[in-house]
């Protein structure tokens, strides 16, 4: 089991009320799904979508690389690595 940093921000960091959590699991799924069960119902909704997967508008990254480029969800996670979670800004 991993030990990683995850990088929350706009509207996921408001709800959790801070900008940066440290998660103990592997693999990148069990990692969100222990951010949304530890930051409430608001969090999950704004994560996932009603099948449980990431909302397409939120940018997930692993140390830099997105995870749709890994093994998505399955991704192995090592001790030294840092999760971002960037929603997407529209507007004009």
């Amino acid at each position: 089991m991993a030990g990683v940093s995850v990088g929350l921000a706009g509207v996921l960091a408001r709800i959790a009320g801070e900008k940066r959590v440290t998660v103990e699991a592997d693999p990148l799924g069990e990692v969100l799904d222990s951010l949304a069960s530890s930051h409430g119902e608001e969090f999950r909704d704004r994560l996932f979508d009603d099948g449980g997967r990431p909302r397409r508008f939120i940018n997930i990254y692993v140390s830099g690389r997105d995870y749709r480029f890994l093994d998505k969800l399955e991704a192995v996670l090592q001790d030294w690595d840092v999760i971002a979670l960037l929603p997407a800004v529209s507007g004009g």
